[in-house]
């Protein structure tokens, strides 16, 4: 058993299902918006261009893919260039981790859920999305953007998306993707009059699905977002309108960049628009919990400033949501691909998470999750989510939640086994805390001895995950 940062093992299977090490694979998703046909073949005629592979990509990620969810989620070869792919810039594939994934699709549905916490509403059509209504939809710490493009892709029509992320830089990398794949028509099939970009048989496809959700990005402390607190820090500012930005968008006509006028007039309309919110919810006199009840009294103490005991700085300030992730920064020991890098690279730079600063750490998650959860609805669900598999950054920060929480439950999630066998996969276990998830990344000793089976149980970076439900009455 090999060790990395953190004291954390990478698993040596000694079972029947053996992966390479994790950078001679990688993983992307279809984008749904997408003819799904074409953008195989297409992905197909450029992974041809690789050296001969023994097995063909791309291959499909059985354990999570379910035929009625459109994941689409698959196996590719590590050496394959996304930038330089037109399969990539077009805005058919997304570069997504198969475990960043299985996150969202806790999340937004059920399929995974431990069959004996199904309700009896559930049980007749056991795997379907929670809900066909237009879901409020929060991600907490949403850079670089995959996760809640994912989302949207996915969610009801009429949804609204919100993320949230402290740093200008993150959070207007997001804003990129979020451009790319759902607004500019060449890329994301918003408008009817797309493109697409690449020098294949392509560029006439009639797959034109525009995304029927609305998205806000907010740069803004995912700590105390949500709360007058927030708002009386000036830490609430509204960066992102995907309605705003497709006007915007439209407007430009053939012009790709925008100028100053033009970026001048987006600022003042996001300006309009949180105005226009923040109204609003005054009007509504604060939609959602107040802070000051029992079961929510510890998120209170935690958030707000130990000089000053006035709880009412933490009021929330905007209506809750029916889904809540948060995928908490972390020490990201179980992203083997960085570590690997680390360890091939003669000049090896700390992480800016280290054993010096592990507690500072685990207290910004604590208070994430806890704001995670004071965002969400009765009746809703949450899940925390890390690239770590240090159970000091995962079972025990979700404990803290459990224990504090009095309206909170864990909800047993578990993707050990395939759609289409009975098979462990050795990779997926149950966290030390029982209902959560670990994703364990394999390294195996001789690459000649590897075995690949055409339900693609590849692994892909460590990951924990928890879903979390909050009480309707407690």
């Amino acid at each position: 058993m090999k060790h990395t940062a953190y004291n954390i093992p990478i698993i040596m299977s000694t079972q029947s299902y053996h992966a390479r090490p994790s950078q001679s694979h990688r993983f992307v998703r279809l984008n749904p918006r997408f003819d799904r046909d074409e953008t195989l073949e297409l992905l197909k005629s450029e992974l041809q261009r690789l050296p001969q592979h023994t097995i063909e990509y791309p291959l499909p990620v059985a354990w999570l893919n379910f035929k009625e969810l459109q994941l689409d989620f698959f196996a590719i070869p590590g050496e394959f260039c996304l930038n330089r792919s037109a399969s990539f810039q077009s805005g058919r594939i997304y570069g997504m981790d198969v475990t960043s994934g299985a996150a969202v699709a806790a999340l937004l549905f059920n399929f995974y859920d431990v069959a004996d916490h199904v309700t009896p509403s559930d049980q007749k059509g056991k795997r379907t999305l929670l809900s066909g209504e237009p879901l409020r939809v929060l991600d907490l710490c949403c850079a670089p953007g995959i996760k809640l493009c994912m989302m949207a892709d996915l969610c009801p029509a009429s949804s609204h998306l919100v993320g949230v992320d402290v740093s200008v830089n993150r959070i207007s990398l997001c804003k990129n993707i979020l451009i790319k794949y759902h607004i500019d028509g060449c890329t994301s099939t918003s408008q009817s009059t797309s493109v697409i970009v690449d020098a294949t048989d392509y560029s006439n496809a009639s797959s034109i699905t525009p995304s029927c959700v609305s998205i806000r990005l907010y740069c803004a402390d995912g700590t105390t977002f949500g709360t007058n607190e927030s708002n009386s820090n000036g830490n609430h500012g509204l960066i992102f309108d995907s309605n705003a930005a497709m006007e915007e968008f439209q407007s430009r006509g053939k012009r790709k960049r925008s100028n100053k006028s033009s970026k001048a007039r987006e600022k003042r309309r996001l300006l309009k628009l949180q105005q226009s919110e923040e109204n609003e919810n005054t009007n509504a006199k604060t939609v959602g919990d107040n802070l000051n009840d029992e079961s929510t009294q510890t998120i209170s103490k935690s958030i707000r400033d130990p000089k000053n005991d006035d709880d009412s700085r933490c009021t929330l300030a905007l209506p809750q949501f029916d889904r809540v992730l948060v995928d908490a920064e972390c020490s990201t020991d179980g992203a083997i691909r960085h570590i690997e890098k680390k360890q091939s690279s003669p000049i090896s730079r700390n992480p800016f998470w280290n054993e010096g600063n592990m507690d500072e750490l685990i207290d910004l998650q604590i208070r994430l999750i806890h704001s995670g959860f004071r965002l969400l609805k009765r009746g809703g669900v949450m899940v925390y989510s890390t690239c770590s598999l240090s159970s000091k950054q995962n079972e025990q920060v979700v404990s803290s939640l459990l224990n504090n929480c009095q309206d909170s439950f864990l909800i047993p999630v578990s993707f050990a086994t395939h759609e289409n066998s009975s098979h462990k996969i050795p990779f997926i276990e149950e966290g030390t805390l029982p209902g959560t998830v670990r994703f364990n990344p394999i390294v195996v000793h001789d690459p000649d001895e590897m075995h690949y089976s055409v339900d693609c149980l590849l692994p892909g970076s460590g990951f924990f995950l928890a879903k979390i439900g909050k009480r309707q009455n407690c």
